[in-house]
C-alpha cells in the first residue's frame, strides 16, 4: 500500500509540517560563533628623524651680569630705555609692559671700565618684583642670546 499526501489525514499533514519547519530553528550542533574583541591597535613605531632637537636653554640668571662692563650687558640685553651716569655711577634700564629691570654699574677706581655691580627689578608702580621673572620678560626671546 502506499501512501499519497491526499491519503494522509489533514491534521497529520498539518503537523508534519509544522514539526519539519520547527526542526530548521531548532538548535544544531554547531556551537553559535561569539563576539570577539577587536585586536588592540599598536602605534606603528615613528621613524627616527635626523634632526637634532635644540636642548631648550637654561633660565637667564642675572647674576651673570655681575662685573660686566655697559657694552657687554647691551649686547646681551638689547638697547636699555634709559642711561643715567652720575659720577662714578651708571644706572641703565630694562622695561617692558610690567617692569623695570635695572643694573648698576660703579667705577672701581677713578678711569677704570664701569662694573655692573648691582641689579634689581621693580613693577611700573615701583614695587620691588622678582629679578629672574622681570628679566625674562625683558630679554629678547626671554633667554641670552646665542654666543
Amino acid at each position: 500500500m502506499s501512501l499519497t499526501v491526499k491519503s494522509l489525514p489533514k491534521n497529520f499533514l498539518l503537523a508534519a509540517i509544522a514539526a519539519s519547519m520547527l526542526a530548521a530553528c531548532g538548535p544544531t550542533n554547531q556551537e553559535t560563533p561569539q563576539a570577539q574583541a577587536p585586536a588592540p591597535v599598536v602605534p606603528a613605531e615613528q621613524p627616527a628623524t635626523l634632526e637634532a632637537t635644540e636642548p631648550t636653554p637654561p633660565p637667564p640668571h642675572p647674576e651673570r651680569l655681575q662685573g660686566l662692563n655697559p657694552q657687554q650687558v647691551i649686547t646681551l640685553m638689547g638697547e636699555p630705555s634709559l642711561v643715567r651716569r652720575d659720577g662714578s655711577v651708571q644706572v641703565m634700564l630694562f622695561e617692558n609692559e610690567t617692569c623695570v629691570f635695572e643694573v648698576v654699574f660703579r667705577e672701581p677706581s677713578q678711569h677704570e671700565y664701569f662694573q655692573a655691580h648691582h641689579y634689581a627689578a621693580r613693577t611700573l608702580e615701583g614695587d620691588a618684583s622678582d629679578a629672574l621673572a622681570c628679566l625674562m620678560k625683558v630679554l629678547p626671546n626671554g633667554a641670552w642670546p646665542d654666543k
